[in-house]
């Protein structure tokens, strides 16, 4: 039986690292008394998938996991059983069995949508403000040095932005922001807002920025859907 459950990492959860993450559903599962599938071989692994990982302290507002468990069972049990494993800010939101050959999460999520507030430097107008978002969105070209273990790497991140907006909310402002994403990488929200500062002179205070991704997608023509089909999924209780 094979499970995709969507799923929230938020409040202190958000500072529980991808490799944590997967060591917390592991234990919860088990703790529950459910059964999970193994891998073959000699080094059996249980068989659990996420979609694209969040950066630690990144809130999750709606998240994704794969889960093989040994036996059928009623969705709606294994859900609850799960959930009172977990930990304060992981809250599973829905579930379904999944069909035989559905693609895993990887391979079908390829966008995501970020809400991202941070407190200005200095004042900002809100006609300022859509100048420099317009002027930014406007450029072919977007480098940033990215520092990895070989050192600084430049990346156009402007060809994996989608969508990109914000209003000012007294002393914040309060970007929405939504980006591609697949196999060759993404944008970092961070990234973006540094860019901003740096090329169109706004004044945003980068240590205060409060992060949430509010979703991840299947997109395709321009619409977004979930990797929870709209049938024949249950949703847990408020």
């Amino acid at each position: 039986m094979r499970l995709r459950i969507a799923y929230t990492k938020v409040e202190d959860a958000r500072y529980i690292a991808h490799l944590d993450l997967t060591r917390v559903f592991e234990r919860a599962i088990r703790r529950a008394g459910i059964f999970m599938s193994y891998t073959e071989g000699f080094n059996q692994r249980p068989k659990i998938s996420f979609g694209f990982a969040l950066a630690v302290g990144t809130e999750g507002e709606r998240e994704y996991v794969d889960i093989d468990i040994q036996r059928e069972m009623e969705l709606g049990e294994v859900l609850g059983r799960i959930q009172e494993q977990l930990p304060p800010g992981i809250r599973l939101l829905q579930g379904r069995v999944l069909t035989q050959g559905a693609k895993p999460l990887m391979a079908v999520l390829n966008a995501a949508s970020y809400r991202i507030r941070i407190l200005m430097a200095l004042p900002i107008l809100q006609e300022r403000l859509q100048e420099a978002i317009g002027d930014w969105l406007a450029r072919e070209h977007v480098t940033y040095s990215r520092f990895t273990k070989k050192g600084p790497t430049d990346k156009d991140i402007r060809p994996w932005i989608k969508r990109l907006e914000g209003t000012i909310h007294g002393d914040e402002i309060i970007f929405e922001l939504e980006v591609e994403m697949g196999n060759a990488g993404s944008v970092r929200p961070e990234e973006v807002l540094a860019s901003l500062r740096e090329l169109e002179n706004l004044p945003l205070d980068l240590e205060a920025i409060h992060i949430r991704r509010t979703g991840v997608h299947v997109s395709y023509q321009g619409n977004n859907s979930s990797p929870i089909e709209h049938d024949g999924f249950v949703q847990l209780a408020e």
